[in-house]
């Protein structure tokens, strides 16, 4: 998954406010004004897929959400080659810049403690993942990006999902079902986008814990409640209990 990352943050929804921070959903919200869906995906992801073509790439966290009308997953077996693809294309292995803004890291008595501890919530992350940062002829909106291995996203089994030419017909209707695809670039639909978020709160919290990271997924959560007026029983269908009563 390659996250677009906006100085000095990771780039979302300009201006949104969750409407609520309880992440299990029990009503229908009030949704907020918000545009019509996209029908193509949006520049930077589109030169992202052309770099990184012919691996399927899957939007995920704002990125899918901006296109519903609110990071881009890589197949685990694909994660290296997309590696040297972008690395071939002028981007170069960085560090994430988690760094609060310079007023603010200029008022801290130790900043490098702040960091260190603002690091530390993304341990996973920056364990599984991948950071590089944008050639200054590409993405002019972003300084970097994050690469992340399918696996690490918890979006459905990429094996019967793919619509490449051997592929059933089965898993292209499979596909259809739970993505819009544009070429190589698959945007989830609204509840495989949600059940994603769910289940990756759950596994962030599992294995380490409340970091920033999981409070991050279920900021995700209440930004999809909120924003798009989800229904209560949009998971009812869902096969994995921990999901469906989280």
């Amino acid at each position: 998954m390659l996250v677009p990352m906006l100085a000095p943050s990771v780039g979302g929804l300009d201006g949104f406010v969750p409407s609520t921070t309880n992440a299990r959903f029990t009503t229908r919200q009030t949704p907020m004004f918000r545009r019509p869906q996209d029908h193509e995906p949006d520049p930077e992801t589109s030169q992202l897929g052309r770099i990184l073509s012919p691996l399927r790439i899957y939007t995920w966290g704002p990125v899918a959400m901006s296109y519903l009308g609110v990071p881009i997953v890589i197949r685990d077996k694909d994660f290296e080659k997309a590696t040297r693809k972008l690395e071939d294309s002028g981007f170069i292995p960085s560090s994430p810049n988690r760094n609060p803004a310079p007023e603010i890291m200029a008022g801290l008595p130790d900043p490098q403690a702040v960091l260190r501890q603002i690091n530390e919530d993304y341990e996973r992350v920056d364990r599984s993942c991948k950071t590089f940062n944008c050639p200054s002829h590409l993405l002019e909106s972003f300084q970097q990006i994050l690469l992340i291995p399918s696996s690490f996203a918890s979006l459905p089994d990429f094996s019967s999902t793919t619509t490449e030419l051997n592929a059933t017909k089965q898993s292209a209707a499979l596909a259809t079902a739970q993505y819009d695809t544009f070429g190589n670039i698959l945007y989830p639909h609204q509840q495989t986008l949600l059940e994603s978020l769910i289940r990756a709160a759950i596994v962030e919290e599992t294995n380490a814990g409340f970091t920033s990271r999981a409070a991050s997924m279920k900021s995700w959560v209440s930004m999809m409640v909120g924003y798009f007026g989800i229904e209560k029983d949009i998971l009812d269908d869902c096969l994995d209990e921990q999901v469906a009563t989280w």
